[in-house]
């Protein structure tokens, strides 16, 4: 891939630029498709991480074009409330954090009795 193109909400946009990604803010799920309908008709090889809700969103004939592209690959990126089983995910990769480091870290948004 020659780029990461991150496709996100106006209200996101800015944190992914501060990063250095090359990220385009957009609003209806209508310019994503027009963007990326471009790029695979231009044959441009990009990583194209998408909001979740924009994925999906997206119009399974294009996912198609997109999933038989050599040229694209597509990444989500997660959006919205964490649900419960997110939470028991989340907790695994804390504890397997601890087991690696050997350090009992305490992370941001972690309960007490999450340990």
């Amino acid at each position: 891939m020659r780029r990461l193109v991150v496709l996100t909400k106006s209200d996101q946009v800015n944190g992914f630029r501060l990063a250095g990604i090359n990220a385009i803010a957009v609003d209806h799920v209508q310019d994503i498709t027009q963007m990326i309908s471009d790029w695979l008709v231009k044959k441009e090889e990009i990583l194209l991480a998408v909001d979740d809700s924009f994925f999906s969103a997206l119009d399974p004939v294009l996912l198609d074009g997109i999933y038989k592209s050599d040229d694209m690959l597509i990444v989500t990126i997660p959006d919205g409330p964490v649900s419960g089983a997110d939470e028991a995910r989340k907790s695994r990769i804390f504890d397997m954090i601890r087991h690696a480091t050997g350090v009992q870290i305490h992370f941001k948004g972690e309960s007490h009795d999450n340990r």
